[in-house]
């Protein structure tokens, strides 16, 4: 019933019977001095003791028990027990009820019961202890969770027998919902007489009894206003924002909408009041000359949390209370859609709280049961199905109302999938599986009627039923597959635009680069694909289809193939799950990582012929639905399939020339982009392999000086000088005088 806050101002200790503090007086008299009033958290402490005791884990009865012991630690504490005990022992005190005219003491003596009077209790006494105030506080949480124990067991949340949690006695027999009822109402009931002394303690300004001039009695008065109120503003106004929420309680269970609307409207404006008075003011703040509260910073925390903690109990608690009695006011005048619409409204206003949505839940689940059941009885909705060309008779009412109950489903999962966000991303999967249970009990309902005429032998009408069941069977299962195929598909075209393809500028001014999708996306496209590409079978080989005359009611139509426009259009979307599988299969053979290029062309080879068929199959199926997208999509990836695979082929020729000239690739890597212009490998590195900086020394031809020089003195070449010169040494050998003598001979040889 509590809003849970990890911080609030600090809950009052437990209690101990002996204790004494400073701002506890220890006797029951009125001081000279009026007291300073009290501050009291009633909400901090009552979100403590939830917390820790039961409530927050919807156990009522461990925390009915704590409050009675909780209670018991307040009434006997030394400075309090005598205005809060009911022993006669304390009959003068000022608690006493009709103390004048109360009976002696007689059967049990000083531990005889005694009547007591909270309000008899002067203020400035009241001021003087805050168990005063939390006794009345806790007497009515004991009988609010009694209330709420008892609840349950009449709905069947417990074991429903008299003395089950300490509730009705010792007796266990079994107990009749409207005992039970008549319980919880009788103890809510109670817990409104507390809430509301509570809130009459926390406003009381009565001084004491005074005796009136000319009267011997002194009989005693409360209409003395001379004492401030023993509480401050605050305090007052939370006793009175829980005593009117109490209030409400009561007249919701009682069905008394116009009380309840006015109690839910008084205690969901003072809780707004007392969040603003948190955060604007309050603590030991002082104000200084701009009207802003000075203070410490943990009287600031305090405030915000304050200022939270009430903010939160009014929007998640209250309010959805507020709206289901508003609806309540109106439910005369509106029409069943009207309602539903209402209460739908009212629960996605007020997602915070579970709890506080109870009633508005359980009576949203009624109204859509009872209007399901109008509709499958009436036969004006889902009577009648078109599948496959067949229009089939739907009979029986618990079918109806599961299409029908199908039909809610997939409206609400369609208008939370449009409104999708990364904050209800669970809600969506909720509505899903809800939808997805939805199909499975409609196909549970056929499956269950084939079984039950399966006994039956052949005839027309027999047949005929089959035939019937059969095509409702496959209109099923179609539309559950057709449901995960889409969602499939939205799944791969949400990874694919997690790349930006566009080459202008964004929101931000900054231009949008086209990034590649990794190992790891394309993986899971390709996974996804998988699983498409079965949905897309199992669709192909649903049962349905043909006429009667070609049904089998031996096999109930399971196996049998008809060839009609529905299987074409199921054979032309596997064609383009195939080509889109091969498409990504290629594209991680071709990554980086993976690099197998021969097997990524082939894939791509095959890719593209698949992705051709698909495209005449799916141009020749003209009512196929999102054909058009289908053949946009398809051409578009043709044309991504030719550029990988001319990327492809690239790459693997690069490969190749780089693994056949291994044993030079040291020697030219070495080498700068400028001489390895007809070098086709990839360089290992190549962010330092574009140029030499510095540049590297070339050889250059050499030409000394000396030539240069000696070149302006050379002529053209003397031959007839030379031919001259040659022929007179020539002749001067030739004309020599001749050996003679026997070694003449020899030297002429």
């Amino acid at each position: 019933a509590f809003p849970s806050m990890q911080h609030l101002p600090p809950a009052l200790p437990e209690d101990d019977p002996h204790s004494t503090t400073a701002t506890m007086t220890s006797a029951p008299t009125a001081p000279s001095a009026p007291p300073s009033p009290l501050r009291i958290y009633l909400h901090s402490t009552l979100l403590t003791s939830h917390t820790l005791r039961g409530p927050a884990q919807e156990d009522y009865a461990q925390y009915s028990s704590y409050c009675t012991r909780r209670l018991s630690r307040l009434r006997h504490n030394r400075d309090v027990k005598k205005e809060l005990l009911h022993c006669r022992q304390y009959k003068g005190a000022y608690s006493t009820r009709d103390a004048t005219n109360a009976p002696a003491a007689g059967k049990g003596g000083k531990h005889a019961y005694r009547p007591i009077d909270m309000t008899n209790v002067p203020s400035p006494i009241l001021a003087s202890h805050v168990n005063f105030f939390l006794e009345p506080l806790y007497c009515a949480e004991r009988c609010w969770a009694s209330s709420l124990h008892f609840k349950a067991l009449a709905s069947g949340g417990g074991d429903g027998r008299e003395g089950s949690g300490n509730a009705l006695g010792g007796r266990k027999k079994e107990v009749s919902p409207g005992k039970l009822r008549a319980q919880s109402i009788k103890r809510l009931r109670k817990a409104v007489k507390y809430a509301t002394l509570l809130e009459t303690l926390t406003l009381s300004r009565y001084a004491g009894p005074v005796g009136a001039e000319g009267e011997e009695d002194g009989e005693a008065t409360k209409e003395g206003d001379g004492a401030a109120p023993p509480v401050d503003e605050h305090t007052q106004m939370e006793a009175w924002a829980y005593a009117s929420w109490m209030r409400g309680n009561l007249a919701l269970e009682q069905n008394q909408w116009q009380v309840a609307y006015a109690e839910y409207q008084t205690a969901m404006t003072l809780c707004q009041k007392l969040a603003i008075s948190s955060n604007g003011s309050g603590g030991d703040g002082k104000e200084n000359q701009n009207g802003q509260v000075e203070g410490n910073d943990g009287n600031s925390m305090q405030q915000l949390e304050m200022f939270d903690f009430f903010t939160t109990r009014a929007h998640s608690v209250i309010a959805p209370l507020l709206k289901y009695c508003h609806y309540e006011l109106k439910e005369n005048g509106m029409s069943p859609d009207e309602k539903i619409s209402f209460l739908q409204e009212s629960q996605h206003s007020n997602t915070s709280s579970n709890t506080a949505n109870d009633p508005l839940q359980s009576k949203l689940l009624s109204l859509k049961t009872e209007t399901l059941q109008n509709q499958a009885t009436s036969g004006s909705n889902m009577s009648q199905l078109i599948f496959r060309e067949n229009t089939i008779v739907v009979e029986t009412k618990e079918l109806r109302m599961a299409l029908l109950k199908i039909q809610d489903l997939k409206e609400d999962w369609e208008a939370v999938a449009a409104k999708q966000t990364h904050g209800n991303a669970g809600k969506n999967d909720s509505k899903l599986m809800a939808l997805l249970s939805g199909y499975d009990d409609a196909m549970s309902l056929a499956n269950k009627e084939l079984k039950q005429l399966a006994a039956l032998k052949s005839g027309p009408a027999v047949n005929a039923k089959k035939f019937q069941l059969v095509n409702i069977l496959g209109y099923v299962k179609y539309q559950k597959l057709k449901l995960l195929m889409a969602r499939n598909e939205g799944l791969v075209n949400g990874i694919l635009k997690g790349r930006s393809t566009s080459s202008g500028k964004g929101d931000n001014g900054k231009k949008k680069t086209k990034k590649e999708l990794t190992l790891k996306q394309l993986e899971e496209v390709a996974h996804l694909y998988d699983a498409l590409l079965q949905d897309a079978r199992a669709v192909a080989s649903l049962p349905g289809g043909g006429s009667l005359e070609d049904f089998d009611p031996s096999e109930n139509g399971s196996t049998a193939v008809v060839e009609d426009e529905f299987l074409l259009e199921a054979n032309a979307n596997i064609l383009r799950l195939r080509a889109l599988r091969c498409y990504y299969l290629g594209r991680m053979h071709s990554s980086p990582l993976v690099h197998k290029y021969p097997e990524a062309v082939a894939l791509l080879d095959q890719a593209e012929s698949l992705a051709s068929e698909a495209l005449e199959e799916i141009a020749a199926c003209d009512k196929m639905e999102g054909g058009d997208e289908m053949l946009e999509h398809l051409e578009k990836v043709v044309g991504e399939i030719k550029g990988e695979k001319c990327r492809v082929v690239a790459v693997s020729y690069l490969n190749k020339k780089a693994s056949f000239s291994s044993s030079s690739s040291s020697s030219q890597s070495a080498s700068s982009l400028l001489h390895r212009l007809h070098s086709y490998e990839v360089p290992s590195n190549p962010t330092k392999s574009i140029a030499s900086v510095p540049p590297k020394l070339e050889p250059m031809v050499c030409k000394p000086s000396f030539f240069d020089v000696a070149l302006n003195y050379i002529s053209e070449y003397p031959v007839e000088e030379l031919e001259s010169a040659m022929e007179e040494c020539l002749g001067k050998k030739d004309s020599g005088v001749a050996s003679t003598g026997i070694l003449g001979w020899f030297r002429r040889g």
